[in-house]
């Protein structure tokens, strides 16, 4: 049995309860399909001004960073200590979903130079949102 402080309790009842895991993965649906409804946005709107194709590597490293930053947040809100380490996890997992979901798509699995932009971006926005879910204001 583990010991927590007062403040800490569900921490402890979230980790006996075996719900933790189920809320990482809500955490990581809600930051995917977030990225889903951004991207159908944006194609929808490419499709129909005349905004030029050279904005959606832009486009794409923001919604990169919004999305894991939504995970990173929603993970740090769910385990509510070390929201760094968690958020930069969440960016982690993100970036690496978002490339085997990418690669299927391309059919090339090789890593270029995006692939370690688009990791920096997701672990940098995973870390500001693991950072923001755990000081949130209850």
């Amino acid at each position: 049995m583990k010991f927590c402080r007062k403040e800490k309790q569900d921490c402890c009842q979230t980790e006996q309860g075996g719900k933790k895991g189920l809320c990482l993965l809500k955490g990581m649906a809600v930051a995917l399909a977030v990225s889903c409804i951004f991207f159908i946005a944006y194609g929808i709107v490419l499709t129909y001004t005349s905004l030029a194709e050279s904005t959606i590597p832009i486009v794409a490293l923001c919604c990169t960073a919004l999305s894991a930053g939504i995970a990173g947040f929603d993970w740090a809100k769910c385990i509510k200590r070390r929201g760094l380490i968690w958020g930069l996890l969440a960016g982690l997992v993100y970036g690496l979903l978002l490339w085997v979901i990418t690669s299927f798509g391309s059919g090339d699995f090789a890593l270029h130079t995006t692939f370690w932009r688009m990791m920096a971006v997701a672990l940098a926005g995973g870390a500001a949102g693991g950072l923001m879910g755990i000081h949130k204001i209850s």
